[in-house]
């Protein structure tokens, strides 16, 4: 009868997170969370089943896989659980003072836990994972990291979800990256001492988790001798998705990315501050409300350019444009010429001025500058060195990239070198470096001088 009871409910919930429902008002932060919806779980016969179970004060884990290749993952629950309530601010409380705690089911047979009748009803499906209350269900992942990494990604859609169910949720690209940004972790000896939302420093150890290549894989790399079209995915694409589902990884890495973003970026991290209290879907309008349009706005045009260089082990302080000063309109009746510093431990940097659709312009480059130090420096002039390539392209070469002022249109990376003149297919900033991974550029220093000549027709 219980187990009767409890597929009910889960439909009801599953029903009600489809249903269309007026907005419901913003009653502020709940005074108790939603109740606690597991089944009593009936220990000796799942055991009997073959099951095995391990748990935490946050966590119990019911497994078909052996014990011992599992036991870190509860206390790692735990440990994001105290992570999450310290960056997120704590949850409502249980209305009858019970303790925050889920249940999960990982699984390497599924057939198993069809039999078991431990799986939610057939319309909730499963790519992964999914949660629904106090309960996720995921497939178990053949690297250790990954496994990790799902199961912290559903433990946190619970914690986000606990409060105001699946009726009344923030837009999906920030409640799957709040979740893929805490998930993303790195494991310490004592589960409880581990770090999360970070970048990874390297693609070794988080084997599986693959979002930056996921990024890699919708950019055009290439060099180009022109402005052409990039295939990145413009922001405003990311938060207005055309379908209302995520249907492919690359989304799921897209959202991790502009979380990430605003999580991280110097000049973001105060506007978006308030974001960090968002559990509902009014409490995200609310914030969204404070974000002023002139932030988005420089975000549709840096958002490319942090797509294009974003890469495991990144220096933050490099590797991010910035969102200031404000590029000014260029004048060709004032702005006969502009000479720029570029410095070579920089990723990219603005040229400080808009350009007009059609306007072509010359550029120059001089200067030595050193790129990489050990075991001892390199020395680059604008035309790079080719001792080593990067994207395919001269180490240290001048390059380029264009993005229109709505974010729309980034041209791939331009050959710039000691020369070059460029025609603007769009309105829009010019951005240059000097070619380099971000993950490497900490070891450069000196610059590039840059002198722009505008087209005087």
């Amino acid at each position: 009868m219980h187990r009767i009871t409890h597929r009910l409910l889960l439909l009801l919930a599953l029903a009600t997170r489809f249903c269309a429902a007026a907005e419901p008002a913003d009653q502020g932060p709940p005074q108790f969370r939603l109740a606690d919806d597991r089944p009593l779980l009936d220990r000796e016969n799942l055991k009997s089943l073959g099951f095995n179970i391990v748990e935490s004060k946050r966590l119990i884990l019911v497994t078909d896989l052996p014990a011992e290749s599992v036991s870190v993952l509860p206390p790692l629950a735990d440990a994001l659980f105290d992570e999450l309530q310290k960056q997120l601010g704590p949850l409502a409380a249980d209305v009858n003072g019970n303790e925050f705690q889920v249940t999960g089911y990982l699984m390497n047979a599924r057939e198993r836990f069809t039999d078991a009748k431990l799986l939610p009803p057939e319309q909730f499906q499963i790519r992964h994972g999914r949660n629904l209350g106090y309960q996720f269900w995921m497939n178990n992942q053949t690297a250790d990291y990954y496994r990790r990494h799902l199961l912290l990604h559903e433990f946190v859609h619970c914690f986000m979800m606990c409060e105001h169910g699946l009726t009344n949720i923030p837009p999906l690209w920030y409640t799957e990256g709040i979740a893929e940004y805490f998930a993303t972790h790195e494991l310490t000896g004592d589960a409880r001492l581990s770090q999360f939302g970070i970048k990874p420093p390297a693609a070794e150890r988080f084997e599986g988790w693959g979002r930056i290549a996921e990024i890699k894989k919708g950019l055009s790399v290439e060099p180009a001798e022109s402005p052409e079209a990039s295939t990145v995915t413009s922001l405003q694409t990311v938060l207005n998705p055309p379908n209302g589902k995520f249907v492919d990884d690359q989304q799921y890495a897209l959202a991790w990315a502009l979380v990430w973003l605003i999580r991280n970026h110097p000049e973001l991290e105060t506007e978006f501050r308030a974001f960090n209290q968002v559990r509902s879907r009014q409490q995200f309008i609310a914030a969204n409300k404070g974000i002023p349009t002139a932030v988005w706005s420089r975000m549709d045009v840096i958002w490319p350019l942090f797509l294009d260089s974003v890469i495991e082990g990144a220096d933050v302080a490099a590797s991010l444009p910035k969102l200031t000063p404000k590029p000014l309109p260029w004048r060709a009746e004032v702005n006969k010429t502009a000479t720029l510093p570029i410095d070579a431990d920089q990723d990219w940097q603005s040229a400080g001025f808009i350009f007009s659709r059609g306007q072509t312009i010359g550029m120059t480059c001089s200067g030595r500058y050193a790129v990489h130090d050990i075991p001892t420096p390199w020395i680059s002039e604008p035309q790079g060195i080719t001792i080593d390539y990067y994207r395919g392209r001269p180490l240290g070469e001048v390059v380029a990239m264009i993005v229109s002022l709505d974010g729309q249109f980034a041209s791939r990376r331009i050959a710039v070198g000691t020369a070059c003149s460029i025609t603007f297919p769009h309105d829009g900033e010019l951005w240059l470096q000097i070619n380099d991974s971000a993950a490497d550029r900490s070891g450069n220093s000196g610059l590039v001088e840059v002198t722009i000549v505008g087209d005087d027709e």
